[in-house]
């Protein structure tokens, strides 16, 4: 088992957010007789089995740690009212990932972080290893939290992908293999910057050792923080060569899930990590080759004829929607929710693609602006009436192959509660307008839902 830094004990812990990671966090405490308080700014309900507190009411004279939810600002724009209590009383504020590693054995870890590809890489690495017969978890910022993963055993090896906001708060993070794949600018303002949000994404390298192995992504910064690294520990770069290798290894090409350049550097990535860990090359080959993707990114959510629909609803930013729009042509792209700093720049190189886009929600006139004299775009009040006048558009040319994307470059707050379930709704109306195309022009070729 991996070795942990001594931290002190925790007996006493108050817990900040009762979301998912919060719960278990809750659960576990419990079970581990650590006395817990609770408080949640949603005024969650106060059952009977849950202490719930206002933080100046938190007995601080007792408390071992705050364990913070990654949604709540611990620095940046503003520390939670709670957070500032803590410091005053010299309370560590960590998350729940952090409580795992000092509450839980732990076995062999694979770190994952990076602005986009976090969430594929780690779920493709869980699958590679499941599928060649290791005991292997995935969780984090990804599935379940760390805290609610079956307790790992010296043969066992959790996949965990990490947040910027986890990172933070998880100084004694012990892994094999440490990713970062790349930083592009996102969640600034909870960073005070983007050399706030570099800092972030390079916490996941403050405790590693010359017997990790640390893989890094191309380019800047990822070049600098490369070289300040080279002598505390083994480094490989994901360059050409890594990709090169993937080209002639086929096993990415043959998968439809796995389409476009980006996915070719999260598989080389996996590969990397597999090899670490033990596995063949064809072992490796047979699991990328079997994946089945990841929800809610270049997701299949229907077909008819020749219009497909393909739920990216995962891209929350425009380096994120850049990599689907490089995936396909003659696209109808449907975008917008709460926009990111980085905005549609990265889009604009594939722009070619673009039938047109149609633009919802909060940001819909800032992405307007953004493209105008580039593409036709046009704005709707919300998701359901872009993909409907999508439709309409693709069906005016049935002959041709055409993709009716979501991929909204954009935060899905404005008008769902999360990307999952801005997802899921697109999903659902995909559905409804192919059976509506369906009942107008029947075709033994519909293959209708979610797929």
């Amino acid at each position: 088992m991996t070795n942990i830094p001594q931290q002190q004990p925790l007996t006493s812990i108050a817990i900040l957010g009762l979301g998912r990671s919060g719960r278990a966090v809750l659960d576990k405490a419990r079970a581990l007789d650590i006395a817990v308080i609770c408080y949640d700014d949603s005024n969650a309900e106060n059952k009977s089995e849950i202490i719930l507190q206002t933080p100046e009411d938190w007995p601080w004279d007792k408390l071992d740690a705050v364990v913070i939810s990654p949604g709540i600002p611990h620095e940046f724009p503003v520390p939670h009212p709670a957070v500032h209590l803590a410091n005053h009383h010299n309370v560590a504020v960590i998350s729940e990932v952090e409580f795992a590693l000092r509450t839980s054995p732990q076995g062999r870890w694979v770190a994952i972080t990076g602005t986009n590809g976090k969430s594929t890489t780690t779920a493709l690495t869980g699958h590679i290893l499941r599928q060649a017969g290791k005991t292997a978890v995935i969780g984090g910022n990804i599935g379940a939290p760390v805290t609610s993963l079956p307790e790992q055993t010296e043969d066992s090896i959790a996949v965990i992908e990490l947040s910027s906001y986890q990172l933070e708060t998880t100084p004694s993070l012990r892994a094999a293999v440490r990713v970062i794949l790349n930083i592009t600018p996102d969640h600034l303002d909870r960073h005070g910057g983007w050399d706030g949000y570099v800092s972030a994404k390079q916490a996941i390298l403050d405790s590693a050792t010359k017997d990790e192995l640390v893989i890094l992504g191309p380019g800047q910064p990822l070049d600098d923080i490369a070289a300040d690294q080279q002598h505390k520990t083994r480094i490989i770069r994901l360059d050409d060569d890594c990709l090169a290798e993937e080209d002639r290894q086929k096993a990415q090409a043959g998968n439809p899930a796995l389409q476009g350049g980006h996915n070719q550097q999260n598989c080389a990535a996996a590969r990397l990590i597999c090899r670490e860990l033990g596995l063949t090359d064809t072992q490796i080959n047979d699991g990328i080759s079997s994946f089945s993707g990841l929800a809610h990114r270049l997701q299949p959510a229907g077909r008819i004829e020749k219009i497909q629909f393909i739920n990216d609803s995962k891209a929350t930013n425009g380096e994120a929607a850049a990599k689907a729009l490089a995936s396909f042509t003659r696209i109808h792209w449907c975008a917008g929710g709460i926009a990111k700093e980085d905005g549609l720049s990265a889009c604009e190189a594939f722009f070619a693609h673009v039938q047109h886009a149609y633009f919802y929600g909060e940001s819909a006139p800032e992405f307007e602006q953004a493209v105008a004299g580039k593409i036709n775009s046009s704005c709707y009040d919300n998701l359901e009436k872009a993909v409907e006048a999508a439709v309409h558009s693709a069906a005016q040319t049935p002959t041709d192959e055409q993709v009716i994307l979501l991929s909204p470059a954009a935060a899905s707050f404005d008008q769902f509660t999360s990307f999952e379930a801005r997802g899921d709704a697109f999903c659902q109306i995909a559905e409804q307008q192919i059976a509506q195309l369906h009942a107008k022009h029947p075709t033994p070729e519909k293959v209708a839902g979610h797929v």
